[in-house]
This record gives C-alpha cells, structure tokens and sequence, in this order.
C-alpha cells in the first residue's frame, strides 16, 4: 500500500525537525515538506539534503496551515499514494507507526478516513480514556493522522479560509457528515507538543491552558465562529468561545491584548 508523510515548515526548530524527519523518513516511501516561506531556509536545505526521499515545496510566504496541508494531499495524490502521515514540525513519531496504521489501514472499509492514534505531550498529560484496542472518534488533530487522500478530496480537502487553528476541527467535520470515519488506535504513536501548555482546574475539571499568542487567540476564536456558521453548530461552538475567553483571564498573561484579539475573532468570525 503506497503511503507518503508531509510536514508543514514555517521557521522550524532545526534539532526538533531533524528529530522528525529521522523519525518518520525511513517509514514512507516520500516525505513531503512544503515551507510557508521559513528564513531559515539555508539549515532547512542543509538538513534536507541529507536524505533521499524528501519533496521539497517552498511557498514565498506564509500561506498558512490549510493550505500547505492541501499541497501535502495533491502531491501525495501525484506521487501516487493512497495514504499520506500529516505531522506538524515539531512531532516525532515511534519507530513502528506507518507499520501499525498501514496494518489497519490494509483491512479498513473504504469509508475509513483517517487513522491516527494516542500521543504523549511534552507539557501535559493527555487521557484518552481507550479501553479498546480501537475506536470510531469524531475528531483528532492533524499531527499524526493518517489520512486517506481519496477520502479528504471527496469532502474538498482542507479549508484554505482558515489560514491556521481549527483546520483539524474543520477536516474532521467534513469528513463525519460526509458519512466517513475517523478511527483512533489504543497505541502511543507520537510525541507532540501544544503550545505552551499547562494544565489547570476549571469548575472542578482539569483542563488545559494552551497559553497562545494574542495572534493565534485571534484566529482560533475567528475559526470557530466561522465554522459555527459553516456546519450550523448551535450554541456549544459560542460555549466554547466564552469559556475560552474566561480562562484566559483566569490563568493566562496578557489578558488584554489576547481578549482584544478575541473579540476581534468574533467580529471577523461573522465576515469571513
């Protein structure tokens, strides 16, 4: 089964993305790296050029996650395979991930999407509550999902509107109402990292504070409420923004500006 792996690059730590690339090149026939414009291109061509199997796509400018994500989907469609790894640049795989994907992937109905799996991140502990040795989810992050390229064009691919934030929520969205599956395996596949994360308690749960820039506060509040518009979400999608909005200026530096910037989210949310 051909299978492919694409990082999106945008001024990436050079030692973490060696550490990605090592991890996860040996695994795929091609590795797609598409660069949202990055300066440190001269260490980015160094490091590439120390393996055999890599695509190289350079955009001038930051172009934004959705749509390099869509690069990676029509080269691997290109190249000829059927399944494509998204990993963010700091991600670093297990050794035996595409083995275990590409077993699941083998005997998987054709209406199965993506596979991805368990991950451990460097700043808090993630529950996945998985007793099973697999299970249908209704969403996951890019990092780490195996994506079926035939199924992600089905349903239009990855929304360029987005630019960054809530592209994972809008893929999976698309996928489920357009009757497809989203698998999640009982294995550690990847070590990933959100933010500057940091976990807290909040009404007797604990949560975690991802303690972003006011840039990125504004475009995940921005992309919420145009995903609310764009899949008819109700209430719970303006839920999630106030309650975003409360733990900022529970535990989060900065409150000013970030609200600022989510405030405007909600305005540009309304016009995008």
């Amino acid at each position: 089964m051909a299978h492919a792996a694409g990082i999106v690059l945008y001024n990436p730590d050079i030692n973490r993305l060696e550490e990605n690339i090592s991890a996860i090149s040996p695994q795929v026939g091609e590795l797609i790296l598409v660069d949202n414009g990055s300066k440190n291109i001269d260490e980015i061509n160094e490091l590439r050029a120390k393996y055999q199997n890599i695509t190289y796509i350079r955009n001038d400018d930051n172009l934004g996650i959705a749509k390099a994500l869509a690069q990676i989907i029509d080269k691997a469609d290109e190249l000829g395979a059927e399944w494509v790894l998204t990993l963010d640049q700091d991600t670093v795989c297990k050794a035996d991930i595409i083995e275990r994907y590409d077993s699941f992937a083998s005997r998987a109905k054709d209406n199965v999407a993506i596979i991805t799996s368990k991950y451990e991140d460097r700043s808090v502990k993630v529950d996945f509550g998985l007793t099973k040795p697999y299970e249908k989810v209704d969403f996951c992050i890019t990092s780490g999902a195996f994506n079926n390229v035939r199924c992600i064009k089905a349903v239009g691919g990855f929304d360029e509107k987005l630019f960054i934030d809530m592209v994972d929520y809008d893929i999976c969205y698309a996928l489920v109402r357009g009757g497809y599956k989203i698998i999640r395996l009982n294995y550690t596949g990847f070590l990933h990292e959100v933010g500057r994360s940091v976990t807290k308690r909040f009404f007797g749960k604990d949560i975690i504070i991802f303690n972003h820039s006011p840039l990125r506060k504004y475009y995940w509040v921005r992309n919420s409420i145009y995903l609310k518009r764009k899949y008819r979400l109700g209430i719970k999608a303006d839920v999630r923004v106030i309650k975003r909005m409360v733990q900022t200026v529970l535990y989060e530096n900065d409150k000013f500006h970030k609200l600022k910037s989510m405030f405007k989210g909600v305005l540009d949310g309304y016009r995008l």
